[in-house]
């Protein structure tokens, strides 16, 4: 327990100071906030990296599962809490879920506190590993990039960027003997003569000439080949996976449905201009509900606040030049009954406020045509409050410059790609329905196993993507964030290899991350 004391005070005291110098021009309860986040971020850290050693003295020198209780720090305090997954799931609870000498599947509770402001991060582990494969890109059935600039690659401004990890594509496709003249006929991996990839990657061993290829393409033990063409295609790997290890995709999670209390719309739910802050609401007929389209719609410029809840829609969820922020945990269940696209965004934004996160889960189609979906960026410069990421602002040709960001940025603000998940519904026919993305920057996960993508004109996606068919065209191009390889992913098996120290490398599932204190904001 000292030893891990001490680790605390070191990781969690560098962590923090580092993040003073970007809070100073913050108001006094943000700062408290991030204060609490980095505390709790640093426990979550320090937890991994005790878990995954060979040292296995945590089974047993907890106290009733605390690590570390109530721990002074900074300031503030931090706490860590084990909890015996496997127990859990037994029915265990108490004492009786504690970590003991048999233990490999725990959850690890992080909390923080500090002048006001809490911060509680939720992550299932695994020890020593039970994988969770993660890709860039999954493609159950076909995957063709087939535009003029595509690029498939890291997303400069996050964080593990720098570590220059590889990025890796997946597939379950089977190169049949049609494919390669009829797509449609069978099923494969085609990046075409556009596709471009980055150009170095960490780890490379002068023993194996595969180690030098940035991105690598793990393909099936039974499949026939893959087909990559173009000017780069030498730095792309393609990778026969060992029987064993051949990924599958994961089912697509339930969706939810609207709790009391909430707001009943009967009929077309329409905002026009203006600005409006919205709780949990269901848009319904009254009767024959699955028979009759009841839509969502902000338009003309209006600016939509969602507080968290879950929110659900038995039509279309219809956007036109407006701007929606997101503030908490929100859910958009979306049934389109006759209405065949349910998510119709056009020259629209859809913003995260901090802490927040966005979960759709959509029926039937989607079709988003030049739309931003990030963060709500704001930041102080030259002592004024600036509200909106600068790409965002370029992306819809409204960018002006200031002191702070003399030309656009080209990627936007960093925001954790997995606070965005959108979802298939599990419905009659949805798989047979298309989701089309054209001329949008997305910051997101995207998980449609059993639907079709297709990505046209500029769009960009700075998350991952998997789905059963994907269709790429234009300059569409994807942007990873590593970050996510700690996140539970899409797929199940072995752990494609990304460069660089494969010790890095840990199975985590983050399940939530929780501001507690709202009144200090």
């Amino acid at each position: 327990m000292a030893l891990f004391a001490m680790m605390v005070v070191g990781t969690s005291t560098l962590a923090y100071v580092a993040s003073r110098d970007t809070s100073a021009a913050i108001a006094s309860n943000a700062v408290l906030g991030a204060d609490a986040r980095t505390l709790a971020a640093a426990g979550m850290d320090l937890a991994k990296q005790l878990l995954r050693t060979g040292e296995t003295q945590w089974r047993r020198n907890h106290q009733d599962g605390w690590l570390v209780r109530d721990y002074a720090l900074d300031g503030g305090t931090v706490g860590v809490r084990l909890v015996d997954l496997e127990k859990r799931a037994a029915g265990a609870t108490g004492a009786a879920a504690n970590p003991d000498d048999s233990t490999t599947e725990l959850e690890v509770t992080v909390s923080s506190a500090r002048g006001g402001a809490t911060w509680t991060s939720v992550a299932h582990m695994s020890i020593p590993s039970v994988v969770k494969a993660e890709y860039a890109i999954f493609a159950n059935r076909i995957m063709i990039v087939d535009g003029g600039r595509n690029f498939i690659g890291r997303w400069p401004n996050a964080p593990m960027s720098a570590m220059k990890l590889r990025t890796n594509i997946g597939t379950q496709a089977d190169l049949a003997a049609l494919s390669t003249l009829f797509p449609w006929l069978g099923t494969g991996i085609w990046l075409e003569g556009g596709c471009e990839f980055e150009p170095e990657v960490a780890g490379v061993d002068p023993a194996d000439p595969d180690s030098a290829k940035p991105t690598w393409i793990y393909y099936p033990a039974t499949a026939s080949g893959i087909v990559v063409q173009g000017a780069d295609a030498g730095q792309v790997a393609a990778k026969r996976m060992d029987p064993e290890d051949s990924a599958r995709m994961r089912d697509a999670p339930a969706n939810p449905g609207v709790v009391s209390p909430f707001t009943n719309y009967t009929s077309h739910f329409v905002i026009n201009g203006g600005t409006r802050t919205l709780t949990p609401f269901r848009v319904r007929a009254a009767f024959l509900p699955q028979l009759f389209t009841r839509n969502f719609e902000v338009r003309s410029g209006a600016t939509v606040t969602l507080n968290a809840g879950t929110y659900e829609v038995w039509g279309s969820w219809v956007l036109r030049d407006a701007r929606i922020i997101v503030n908490g945990d929100v859910r958009f269940v979306i049934n389109p009954n006759l209405a065949l696209t349910g998510l119709d965004w056009q020259g629209s934004s859809v913003e995260l406020g901090p802490n927040s996160s966005l979960e759709i889960f959509n029926g039937y189609s989607m079709d988003v045509r030049n739309c931003w979906i990030g963060s709500r960026h704001q930041y102080v410069c030259n002592g004024q409050l600036v509200d909106g990421d600068p790409h965002r602002d370029a992306w819809f040709g409204r960018f002006t410059t200031n002191d702070c960001f003399p030309y656009p940025p080209s990627s936007p603000q960093y925001v954790e790609p997995w606070r965005v998940r959108i979802y298939p519904m599990r419905q009659f026919l949805s798989n047979f329905f298309l989701w089309d993305v054209r001329d949008t920057a997305m910051v997101g996960s995207m998980f449609l196993p059993t639907n079709p993508i297709r990505m046209f004109g500029r769009s960009q996606l700075y998350g991952r993507v998997a789905c059963n068919h994907l269709l790429v065209y234009d300059t569409a191009s994807f942007y990873y964030d590593h970050a996510l390889d700690l996140v539970t992913g899409f797929t199940e098996g072995g752990a494609p290899s990304r460069g660089g120290d494969p010790e890095d490398m840990f199975p985590v599932r983050v399940l939530s991350y929780g501001f507690d204190a709202e009144a200090a904001r």
